[in-house]
C-alpha cells in the first residue's frame, strides 16, 4: 500500500486540525475541509488504509482517528508549510533579549521564559561547558492547560520528569546540535510518555555555547514553534556575542 496524493492530503488535513482542536477527526469533519471531490465513504476507506499503515488510530470514545507518532513523523519532515513570525513576535523577541545584555545567565534565562510565553510550553534553556551544565527551566505548569495532561498518570510522570533535573540536563546535553525535533517513542524513556521535545543549539563564532528549546504534547503547533525557536536561537546568539564583547572591552580598561 503506499502514500497517494490523496492520502497525504487527507492525513496532512486530519493532523492540522487535530493539532488546532484536540478532537479526533472524523470523515465528514473531512469531507469539509478538503479541497477534494470525494464522497464521506471515499475519505473513510481512505482512513482505514492510514490506519493499516501506522499514521492514525482510534480513539476508544470516538468514531474519529488521531495521528500516531509516525504520521507526526512525516508531518514534520515532509508536510508542515513554514511558520513565519509575524513583525510583532520578531520585535518582541529582539526587543526583550536586548533588554537582557546584562549578564550571561540573566539573558539565558530571559530566553527560556519568553520561549514558554510565546509557545505555551514548557522551555529550558543551558548554558554548557567541559565541566558543568547550567539547566533553566520555565514554564512548567503552562503543561497542564493542554488536555494531553489532565489526567493524574501523565501529569505525575510529567512533574516526575522535570523535577529530576539533573537527568533531564543529561537528556538536553546528549541531544545532537543543529534544530532537533523527536516525537513521542522516539524519546527516550526518560521523557514523558506522549511528549515531543524540540532543541536548537546556540554558539558564538562557532563555539558551542548551550541549547534552548520546548517540551509538550506530540499534539503542538511543531511549524509555529519550530520558526519560534530558530528566530529566538538567532538573537540569543547575537545577544550572547555582545555580551562577550562588551566583557572583553571592559577587561581592557
Amino acid at each position: 500500500m503506499e502514500l497517494t496524493e490523496r492520502k497525504l492530503n487527507i492525513l496532512q488535513a486530519i493532523i492540522t486540525d487535530f493539532i488546532r482542536n484536540a478532537e479526533p477527526v472524523g470523515s465528514r469533519t473531512l469531507s469539509r475541509m478538503l479541497d477534494i471531490e470525494v464522497s464521506p465513504a471515499t475519505i473513510r476507506n481512505e482512513m482505514a488504509d492510514l490506519e493499516e499503515m501506522g499514521y492514525l488510530y482510534h480513539m476508544h470514545t470516538s468514531a474519529g482517528r488521531v495521528p500516531s507518532d509516525k504520521a507526526y513523523r512525516l508531518y514534520v519532515n515532509n508536510l508542515m508549510d513554514k511558520y513565519e513570525l509575524d513583525t510583532a513576535e520578531k520585535e518582541r523577541i529582539r526587543r526583550e533579549l536586548s533588554a537582557n545584555i546584562v549578564e550571561m545567565e540573566r539573558t539565558v534565562r530571559r530566553a527560556s521564559e519568553l520561549l514558554s510565553e510565546l509557545t505555551n510550553l514548557t522551555s529550558f534553556a543551558t548554558l554548557e561547558d567541559v565541566r558543568d551544565i547550567r539547566l533553566f527551566l520555565q514554564g512548567m505548569t503552562r503543561i497542564f492547560g493542554h488536555p494531553e495532561y489532565s489526567t493524574i498518570e501523565h501529569a505525575r510522570n510529567f512533574l516526575e520528569m522535570v523535577d529530576n533535573r539533573d537527568e533531564f540536563a543529561d537528556e538536553v546535553k546528549s541531544r545532537p546540535e543543529g534544530l532537533q525535533v523527536t516525537i513521542g517513542g522516539e524519546n527516550s524513556g526518560r521523557i514523558a510518555p506522549g511528549s515531543s521535545m524540540i532543541t536548537a543549539t546556540y554558539h558564538v563564532d562557532g563555539r558551542f555555547v548551550g541549547k534552548l528549546g520546548v517540551i509538550g504534547p506530540t499534539r503542538m503547533r511543531y511549524s509555529e514553534i519550530t520558526s519560534v525557536i530558530e528566530y529566538m536561537r538567532n538573537n540569543l546568539e547575537r545577544s550572547v556575542k555582545m555580551l562577550e564583547e562588551g566583557n572583553k572591552t571592559d577587561d581592557k580598561k
